[in-house]
């Protein structure tokens, strides 16, 4: 995926056309929901443009609030006793040209690329080796998705939307399954 968008980079006649780039990077922080029993969380990282047509992202979630224990499953064959806690990624994205506002600005940016995830697994027969009542396994995972960014001046909103994909690994039987784990989050952002 980076090969291809470090092409386009150098064929595009967009990337060398028109007036030079201003710089633009972006700090961005706000709340994240993921798909299950303690579903809010914190968001964060730093988008910089590259060219007019590609942009990087390096950010994470972190989602602070335990699952309580009505949430735990107890039958550990069930992939349902699998739930995406925290993250790390590190996303080139490809910026969807178009005219911009005098006033105003706004982009899309479509992203696919690889994170690294923080699973739970609240079967009954996990184990935990850190303290906590489940264990929370780290994965190497992939994303796809995008975000919707609105800017006023120097300060602006993020929404973003991604489909992370992992495998978990039961603790205790060792069996194994292919996670697609949904995320939404809408972000404060500030243009430096």
């Amino acid at each position: 995926m980076f090969s291809v968008l470090i092409a386009l980079a150098l064929v595009s006649p967009e990337a060398s056309a028109g007036q030079p780039l201003e710089p633009q990077v972006r700090l961005h922080a706000g709340g994240s929901w993921l798909n299950g029993p303690s579903p809010f969380g914190v968001t964060g990282g730093i988008d910089a443009r590259l060219t007019r047509l590609l942009a990087i992202d390096l950010g994470g979630f972190y989602t602070p609030v335990e699952i309580a224990e009505g949430d735990w499953v107890t039958h550990p064959e069930a992939d349902e006793s699998f739930h995406m806690r925290h993250g790390l990624y590190f996303a080139p994205g490809i910026r969807i040209p178009h005219p911009q506002p005098r006033t105003w600005a706004w982009d899309v940016i479509l992203r696919v690329a690889p994170a690294v995830v923080w699973y739970a697994d609240t079967s009954s027969e996990s184990y935990s080796i850190d303290g906590l009542p489940y264990a929370v396994t780290p994965a190497a995972s992939g994303f796809a998705g995008g975000d919707l960014m609105f800017r006023f001046g120097t300060f602006g909103l993020r929404a973003s939307g991604r489909a992370f994909l992992y495998e978990a690994l039961h603790t205790s039987g060792f069996d194994t399954y292919v996670k697609i784990e949904p995320q939404v989050a809408l972000e404060a952002l500030v243009q430096f």
